[in-house]
């Protein structure tokens, strides 16, 4: 057997969104330490680029990076309210995939709309309940 470190997306932050997780694996081979990965939880398990990297890797940092893990405030939520609770914590860690849904895009390119005061978070959603608003109200 063995030991390899592979870096994954992982989820449960966001659409679009994602937390690249380093995971302690053994194997027997690099392919085969990816799709144990693939099937672990938080991990995006139908995105074709779940996986960003394997490297193989010697006992001591394969023992590290689990004992790292073990620590981890987001590895260790079993829940959307802990996660919330470990907000600060986690969310230095959080990147925005691209829009192909490759690779990491560091800013987000888009500026916030704005409703008066409240931001808008789906621009195109809001969009359509306005024009079926509006369309009811021709309508009378």
């Amino acid at each position: 057997m063995r030991y390899y470190i592979v870096t994954a997306k992982c989820g449960h932050v966001g659409k679009g969104w994602f937390i690249p997780i380093d995971f302690a694996i053994k194997a027997r081979s690099a392919s085969e330490a990816a799709s144990v990965t693939r099937t672990m939880p938080r991990v995006k398990h139908h995105h074709k680029d779940a996986i960003l990297s394997v490297e193989e890797v010697d006992y001591y940092d394969y023992e590290d990076r689990s004992y790292i893990n073990s620590f981890d405030p987001y590895l260790q939520c079993k829940s959307k309210k802990d996660q919330m609770q470990e907000f600060d914590a986690i969310i230095c860690r959080i990147r925005e995939e691209d829009s192909d849904g490759i690779g990491i895009k560091e800013e987000r390119s888009v500026k916030p709309v704005y409703d008066g005061k409240k931001r808008i978070r789906n621009v195109r959603q809001y969009a359509r309940e306005q024009a079926s608003v509006y369309a009811m109200l021709e309508a009378i």
